[in-house]
Order: structure tokens, then C-alpha cells, then sequence
């Protein structure tokens, strides 16, 4: 197994969107896939912002077994502050080390750019399971997001 981490493509939509679904699954959440197609353009990398989607990529099957988000955000307080979003590996790649893949290729990004600290969202139903893999590679549980959904 020769795992590649790159860019997000457009050509990558469909991989990408099975990975979404089983993340959303996973943690109870909900998915569109209607949106999730419309908002490809913010998920190819762009110089000029500070966001950009990267995958894992199998080099034997080309497919793309694994994905997350980072963003760098400069907030209120004058910290930069890069956040860690949507990450997801197939399930059967899963304890082959590609998530630890993506992480440390995009804590090198935001450390480039010049983030104070990373933060990374965890599903309440998946804590358990990644504390220790996130604690073993620096980060350490800070507090809980509440969120609400609002019906339109």
C-alpha cells in the first residue's frame, strides 16, 4: 500500500462524498449530497485563501481512501488559528497510519503559514476512539462545541 496526500480535485467529488457520507453516518450528523456537490469550488486548493481540502490517495487503485479539511482563520482575539474539519479514512484503510498522514501534512501547512495553534472537531460519537491517536500526535482536549441546527 503507497499512500499519496494531495489536493483535493474536482475529480475527486464522488470519492470524496462517499468518505462524507460515512463521516456523517459515523457521528450522527446529517449530509446533502446536493450541497456537497455545489460546493465543490471551495474545496480546490486557492493561493490566495487560507483553506484548502486534502486527500489520500492509494497509488495502486487511484482511488482516494481518506480526506480532510484545513483552514487557517484569523480570530477576534489576533490568534491565527488553523481548524481541522471533516476528516474521514475509508474503513478499511483505517490503523495503516493515513490519517496520521494527512494530520501531519496539514499541520506542516498550517505551520507554514503561521497558525498559533490547530484545533480539530470530533464527533461525540467517534471522542472515545480518537482521543488517544490525537493525543498521541500533540493535541490535547480543550473543550466541547455545542451546535444547533436551524430548520429553513
Amino acid at each position: 500500500m503507497k499512500i499519496k496526500i494531495r489536493n483535493y480535485q474536482t475529480s475527486d467529488g464522488d470519492d470524496t462524498m462517499l468518505l462524507m457520507r460515512a463521516l456523517a453516518k459515523e457521528v450522527g450528523a446529517s449530509f446533502n449530497p446536493e450541497k456537497w456537490r455545489e460546493s465543490d469550488y471551495l474545496r480546490l486548493f486557492s493561493p490566495g485563501l487560507r483553506r484548502q481540502t486534502l486527500v489520500a490517495e492509494d497509488e495502486d487503485t487511484r482511488r482516494v481512501v481518506g480526506m480532510g479539511m484545513v483552514e487557517a482563520r484569523l480570530e477576534p482575539t489576533g490568534q491565527l488559528v488553523g481548524y481541522l474539519t471533516n476528516w474521514i479514512v475509508d474503513k478499511s484503510y483505517r490503523d495503516k497510519g493515513v490519517g496520521r498522514m494527512l494530520a501531519e501534512t496539514a499541520i506542516d501547512i498550517l505551520t507554514r503559514i503561521g497558525v498559533d495553534l490547530v484545533r480539530v472537531n470530533v464527533g461525540m460519537n467517534v471522542l472515545d476512539k480518537l482521543s488517544e491517536k490525537l493525543k498521541k500526535i500533540g493535541f490535547n482536549p480543550v473543550y466541547v462545541v455545542f451546535e444547533k441546527e436551524l430548520k429553513k
